[in-house]
């Protein structure tokens, strides 16, 4: 990964940090243990560690990753832990997990979920100190999102995936961003958000990858950001200015400063300033998951952000 050339600005840097969870096992990257956890072992030394943020691994692969830690130099790791469904011995496992004296921890977990009932159940199950996850449909933010908040959970997006049919519309991502500002639930994404910008990228690394139309991270967490701005303020979410936000593929609308982003892709330029991006970062549009922490950085790199 190539280091900085240019210091990131004060506004970037509080909107990129700890915002990329590291999940390289998943696809399209389907890395293995030892060359995920040397990864990670090595952006926490890296000089863009300020950007990363949890080591995503599967809780059935824990036992794995103790053996393989064991070559590396670790520092204190904090995990996001995905549940599959023996929900209640895993959980179980987590909470051992956090009880040894590792360097580690697994303060999140992210977990799928149908109905409330499943919800229930994994919250009477949740380690204390543990946060919960819940991955919902875009569409079913308005039924599953009072609950969410209800429990003090928080919400998944699935944003894309290695078929273009995984890739939601970004009507749906606008609608759930504005739904969970609404109902004061904090959420991240995951899949299909390596690139900062909404384009046409191959879905996979394969040689001859189908293509599709991806979301982008700035998109994605500069609408977030709007979102935000407007219920702080007390006002109405713009669902349509997420959605011109969400479809900009314009780097020339983004601009990062000392003092605030401003996006200008509207007709009135949007202008969020370090506090509100603070907040936002830190108590709603959380991280995204993404099988590369490299190739995110090199793509801001290269549009000169970085």
């Amino acid at each position: 990964m190539s280091t900085s050339v240019r210091a990131a600005a004060a506004s970037l840097r509080v909107f990129l940090a700890e915002m990329i969870d590291y999940a390289g096992f998943f696809p399209p990257a389907s890395l293995e243990m030892m060359a995920c956890v040397s990864n990670y072992s090595r952006y926490l030394s890296g000089p863009q560690r300020w950007a990363l943020g949890r080591f995503v691994l599967p809780v059935a692969r824990l036992d794995e990753f103790l053996n393989a830690q064991e070559n590396v130099a670790v520092d204190p790791w904090k995990f996001s832990g995905i549940v599959s469904a023996n929900v209640a011995a895993e959980l179980a496992v987590v909470g051992e997990f956090n009880c040894r004296a590792h360097g580690a921890v697994m303060d999140c977990v992210e977990i799928r979920a149908s109905n409330k009932q499943e919800i229930d159940f994994a919250l009477r199950h949740l380690p204390e100190g543990v946060v919960a996850f819940f991955e919902i449909l875009p569409d079913q933010a308005g039924e599953w999102l009072p609950i969410l908040q209800q429990a003090g959970a928080a919400a998944k997006l699935r944003a894309g995936g290695v078929v273009e049919d995984a890739i939601p519309a970004v009507e749906r991502v606008a609608g759930f961003i504005a739904s969970c500002a609404e109902f004061g639930v904090p959420f991240k994404a995951t899949a299909g958000l390596h690139h900062p910008l909404r384009c046409i990228h191959p879905l996979t690394y394969e040689a001859n990858s189908p293509k599709g139309m991806m979301h982008g991270f700035l998109n994605l967490f500069t609408a977030a950001a709007i979102a935000w701005s407007a219920v702080r303020a007390g006002g109405a979410v713009p669902r349509r200015v997420l959605e011109s936000c969400l479809a900009d593929g314009e780097r020339a609308n983004w601009h990062f400063d000392e003092s605030s982003l401003t996006w200008i892709g509207e007709d009135e330029p949007v202008r969020i300033d370090l506090e509100v991006l603070h907040s936002m970062r830190s108590e709603f549009a959380l991280s995204f998951g993404s099988c590369s922490f490299e190739e995110p950085l090199a793509a801001l790199h290269e549009f000169g952000l970085l």
